[in-house]
């Protein structure tokens, strides 16, 4: 099949906060590639190195401004509905297909997660007029589709009309344990790895307050590794920008455990690498965490009220940890990259097959 993916951003060492709708729009293009289909990304990113499928850039990088943000992602749109995808025989739109009419070929949609979600779950007024403000044009592109996918249950609570749930996935050839989960590869000293944002939903800030004012008195030598989008200097504080897939790999083979305290996520990518990689995960409640860990069967919730206690308990709990790393690692099976692609493969093929049979 010759596939059109729609991904407004793809992975880019050069940019300082990568969302993870980048990143499983890149390796699902990688993996339907390698399966002998022909794929291209309209994206407004460079190529990233590692890609297989081809790239065309259809604008320039968003803006800082958030009004002239906000304008850019309705002009992307735009781009998108004017582009000629005649010769392609499906569209998988990762977002901004509002103004794609339904015809040939036909269109899937694919909810990372839900604009109206993340404006409830805001920790700003500004954020949360920014999600309200998307939240037509998202209703408007699920409308648009054929077929309409979300990576989780909890996101059809807010969107209506999807037809099924495909989550994202984990590539095993990369986020794998060490061999029998072993204990002598973890940094010497206690870690706790965050990935994501300093500001806004991530709470890696508040993360950050809980580590300097709970956890490091308790344990003087324990160190916070954050993955983010600006480096920080604080006593115990480790930073690191842009690590490749790789690197960030062995980050979370080193670390005891991953904290990712969200106020909300569609999914939780992180939380799926880290018990892929054999570690412990301790998140807050919130809608991603509670499907992915099945409300504390495969990981730990805390409430932010306990989230320190429950961080120190489990720093200081080999047992436990070891426990929860193998329960991790059986939930991760469930999100192989080969069953995803599968799923995604064979809705291709059906609305493929379905709209030859009505073009006789």
């Amino acid at each position: 099949m010759k596939i059109a993916v729609l991904s407004s951003h793809l992975p880019s060492p050069y940019r300082a906060k990568t969302g993870g709708v980048a990143y499983a729009a890149h390796r699902l293009a990688n993996a339907l590639t390698k399966r002998g289909h022909q794929v291209t990304v309209f994206t407004t990113d460079e190529q990233p190195q590692d890609a297989c499928y081809q790239v065309r850039k259809v604008l320039s990088a968003p803006p800082a401004n958030p009004l002239r943000a906000w304008l850019w992602h309705w002009q992307l749109a735009w781009r998108y509905a004017a582009q000629d995808f005649s010769a392609f025989d499906i569209i998988h739109a990762h977002g901004n297909n509002a103004l794609i009419l339904r015809s040939r070929p036909p269109l899937v949609r694919t909810l990372h997660g839900a604009s109206l979600a993340e404006a409830i779950h805001a920790i700003t007024w500004k954020r949360r007029l920014w999600y309200l403000t998307v939240t037509p044009g998202e209703f408007l592109e699920a409308a648009r589709a054929n077929r309409v996918v979300a990576v989780s249950a909890s996101t059809r609570r807010y969107i209506p009309g999807i037809d099924l749930v495909i989550p994202n996935s984990v590539n095993r050839n990369v986020f794998y344990p060490e061999h029998n989960l072993n204990q002598n590869i973890r940094h010497r000293h206690p870690v706790i790895l965050f990935v994501g944002a300093l500001a806004g939903r991530k709470r890696g800030r508040m993360l950050l307050e809980l580590f300097q004012t709970q956890i490091r008195p308790a344990l003087p030598e324990a160190e916070l590794w954050m993955v983010a989008e600006r480096k920080l200097q604080a006593p115990g504080v480790v930073c690191f920008q842009n690590p490749d897939k790789n690197a960030l790999a062995d980050l979370y083979r080193q670390a005891w455990v991953f904290c990712l305290p969200s106020t909300y996520e569609g999914f939780g990518i992180p939380y799926i690498e880290a018990m892929a990689s054999g570690t412990p995960v301790i998140a807050t409640p919130n809608a991603g965490a509670r499907e992915l860990l099945e409300n504390g069967k495969w990981g730990v919730l805390a409430p932010v009220s306990e989230l320190g206690s429950t961080l120190l308990s489990l720093l200081k709990d080999a047992a436990k940890r070891q426990t929860l790393a193998s329960r991790g690692l059986e939930r991760a099976e469930d999100f192989v990259q080969n069953r995803v692609v599968d799923a995604y493969e064979a809705l291709f093929v059906c609305l493929v097959n379905t709209e030859g049979e009505r073009s006789h």
